[in-house]
């Protein structure tokens, strides 16, 4: 087999390698330096903002495309037998992931009205509530932070956010560089062989 053909099959098997790495998932695990912190008030009313007690050490694993949501804190407002009421809350939320690397902060504003001890209408809005965040060899993820208007039937919510993978990363593989060391061991190879069949 010609040198040049040997080249030719190894740049189809790097292909096929590289290909391979695209089609991997990337695992995600929740590092410790998550959490919510918040500050509130109230007319004829509580307002509670509990963090998911779960969400630091929890792990997932995403292929390009998915989206994993995670439950972020709850909201949930205590009346006292009011026919009306009303408040407003501030969040400061930290995302963290150990692997594979990369954190977001976001301080949002929220606020309800609460009728009849049943209908709530609430807000909730981030500075910022979209981040993409790349990490190693070329991948990237995106974090989007739940927020809007809504109406619920009830006096609790639960704020979340989605994790979507957008690009996996490309390791180089150990197979690719044991293939650029044996071509490259082939080709010093060639060039003793000409030089011992040159005439002294």
């Amino acid at each position: 087999m010609s040198f040049l053909r040997i080249c030719k099959v190894a740049a189809v098997a790097v292909t096929l390698t590289a290909g391979s790495a695209y089609a991997s998932t990337v695992d995600f695990l929740v590092g410790a330096g998550s959490g919510t912190t918040s500050t509130s008030s109230c007319f004829r009313c509580d307002i509670t903002i509990t963090p998911n007690g779960g969400l630091i050490g929890s792990a997932f694993s995403l292929g390009v495309g998915e989206t994993e949501r995670l439950a972020l804190f709850d909201v949930e407002l205590g009346l006292e037998h009011s026919r009306f009421a009303f408040g407003a809350f501030t969040v400061d939320t930290t995302l963290e992931f150990t692997s594979p690397g990369g954190s977001l902060f976001s301080e949002g504003d929220g606020g309800f009205a609460n009728f009849l001890g049943v209908i709530t209408i609430g807000a909730l809005e981030w500075q910022q509530n979209v981040f993409n965040i790349a990490f190693g060899n070329g991948g990237i993820y995106t974090v989007t932070l739940e927020q809007g208007i809504d109406l619920i039937l009830g006096k609790s919510r639960t704020i979340y956010a989605d994790v979507t993978l957008d690009v996996a990363p490309v390791p180089l593989p150990a197979p690719f560089l044991l293939l650029l060391g044996g071509i490259g061991g082939l080709g010093v190879l060639r060039l003793r062989r000409r030089k011992s069949a040159l005439p002294a």
